[in-house]
């Protein structure tokens, strides 16, 4: 198909035409009205549609890679199968869209808002989106591995299944979030809050949790070996089962927490706060750091393995 010009396409959507399967690879389309237009399966390498109106359009499997849309509004329209990859989105409006199996690896997504996307099976590889909101979003099975979204906003997120390995997300936030089973080894979430998550069986092997915020959160069967946890707040979390071998609890709060059958082997405890725990069944074999009185209040509440 021929390459349309800027005019040539504006013209078409204002007739209501559809552009679907169109080439418009490297035109300007910026600071334009392109509402409730058909992009689907369209050609758009690097074109420019900076702060640009783009509401309810269809770029279903389009082609957008290293395309700009600074500042612009996708809200409510049908990404799927798209290909965003490093694209520039620093600021765009996605709210409500649904963007199934998109593609967005190594995208800039710098205070972009997501919220109440559908995003299952999403890859954001490598992308990079600091301060974005993602608020009660669906990112089920999604891929971030490697990205940076430190000071995100998660809270409320269907995030199950998801992977985050060796992801950036100091201070982000996932606060009433669906984590079950999500993947975060070897992730930086320094100062994060986790504050009433779900998070069965999730995975933050390696990762870094230093002064999180984990309190009331559901962690049953949660993976923290080898974890960095000083400072964090664990208050009235439940870690039934969960293992926390060779985790550094130093100055974590735990109280009220539940640690029946959870595994704290290696772990290091120095001025970890256990007062109020139910510890019955929990293994505390080679961990360092108890107090006398500690480790005596822990053998009369069932924990197992309790060093003298």
């Amino acid at each position: 198909m021929a390459q349309l010009t800027a005019s040539e396409v504006i013209t078409r959507v204002k007739a209501g035409q559809s552009l679907g399967q169109a080439e418009l690879s490297g035109i300007d389309l910026s600071h334009v009205c392109l509402d409730e237009s058909n992009f689907s399966s369209a050609y758009l390498r690097r074109t420019r549609l900076r702060h640009s109106s783009c509401r309810r359009v269809n770029l279903a499997h389009a082609t957008l890679t290293l395309a700009d849309l600074t500042g612009s509004s996708l809200a409510d329209s049908q990404l799927s199968h798209a290909v965003f990859i490093q694209a520039c989105l620093d600021g765009v409006n996605l709210q409500r869209s649904q963007a199934v199996a998109a593609r967005f690896h190594g995208a800039h997504l710098d205070q972009a808002d997501l919220s109440f996307a559908h995003l299952q099976q999403t890859d954001f590889r490598e992308a990079s989106g600091p301060q974005s909101r993602f608020k009660g979003v669906d990112l089920t099975e999604a891929q971030l591995d490697d990205a940076n979204f430190s000071q995100s906003s998660f809270a409320d997120a269907n995030l199950k299944r998801s992977r985050w390995q060796n992801t950036i997300l100091s201070g982000a936030s996932f606060a009433a979030a669906d984590l079950t089973q999500a993947d975060f080894t070897a992730s930086i979430l320094m100062g994060a809050n986790l504050s009433e998550a779900h998070a069965a069986g999730v995975k933050f092997q390696e990762a870094d949790l230093t002064a999180a915020v984990l309190r009331a959160s559901q962690l049953e069967w949660a993976d923290f070996w080898n974890t960095i946890l000083m400072n964090a707040d664990l208050r009235s979390a439940a870690l039934y089962g969960a293992t926390l071998e060779f985790a550094n609890l130093s100055n974590a709060n735990l109280q009220d927490a539940d640690l029946r059958d959870a595994n704290l082997e290696n772990a290091q405890l120095d001025n970890v706060r256990l007062e109020g725990c139910q510890v019955r069944g929990a293994l505390f074999t080679d961990a360092t750091g108890l107090s006398v009185e500690q480790k005596q209040w822990l053998k009369r509440n069932g924990a197992l393995n309790v060093e003298q």
